[in-house]
């Protein structure tokens, strides 16, 4: 596969973007580290990263490699994950909410 101009302009900016995106997810981690959110947004930040990788080695090797398929199944977990401590958050959250305070109705 021949590398054209576009997708080797396009890798300084993935590079730059990832680790932009992954700053501000590892900031907002330690903001929101002692909430009930917080373990996600490091999930999500660890995924931001596996994935920023994942593109910029798709974008120079090419789409047959071994370390990208590891890489791939490796960011489809922590997204699965991710997704999953998000619906047990939410249901944990649901539960406190309705046995709380008797005066909330909805």
């Amino acid at each position: 596969m021949d590398p054209s101009l576009t997708s080797l302009l396009s890798v300084p900016f993935a590079i730059v973007a990832g680790t932009a995106a992954g700053t501000f997810a590892l900031l907002c981690w330690g903001i929101f580290r002692n909430s009930p959110f917080g373990t996600a947004v490091a999930l999500l930040s660890l995924g931001m990263v596996a994935l920023t990788i994942y593109h910029t080695m798709l974008l120079v090797v090419g789409p047959e490699s071994l370390a990208l398929h590891v890489l791939r199944s490796a960011a489809n977990t922590i997204v699965a994950v991710f997704l999953g401590l998000l619906i047990l958050r939410h249901r944990q959250l649901g539960r406190a909410r309705s046995g709380g305070d008797p005066r909330w109705s909805e």
